[in-house]
């Protein structure tokens, strides 16, 4: 994928998570119940592990075009067109749709 996850897309607060998640309905859902679940509590170590847990799907949501790239890919999955996609296992190696090594230039 060309584009990554600014990490600095959107600030760590739940008011600017709640803004980036409105771009992703059932992820702002989910991330709502958690929030009220945590507050209904008054427990700040849970409201603390919402907010580091959808940080991350904030900043993905904020970030230019990143989830715009990331739907076309699952579309052309869906659809059987995986030409030209790499996927990558824990360590890094690169493969093709059909898990057979891929020489990528030396580039992760």
């Amino acid at each position: 994928m060309a584009h990554e996850v600014d990490p600095n897309a959107c600030e760590r607060t739940p008011e600017a998570i709640r803004a980036a998640l409105q771009r992703r309905p059932d992820w702002l859902q989910a991330f709502e119940q958690e929030w009220l679940s945590a507050a209904a509590d008054f427990d700040r170590a849970a409201l603390d592990a919402v907010i580091d847990k959808w940080f991350p799907f904030a900043c993905a949501c904020a970030t230019p075009g990143y989830l715009d790239e990331v739907e076309q890919t699952v579309k052309r999955m869906a659809e059987g067109d995986t030409d030209g996609l790499v996927f990558r296992d824990a360590d890094g190696n690169a493969y093709d749709a059909d898990s057979r090594p891929i020489d990528t230039g030396g580039r992760r």
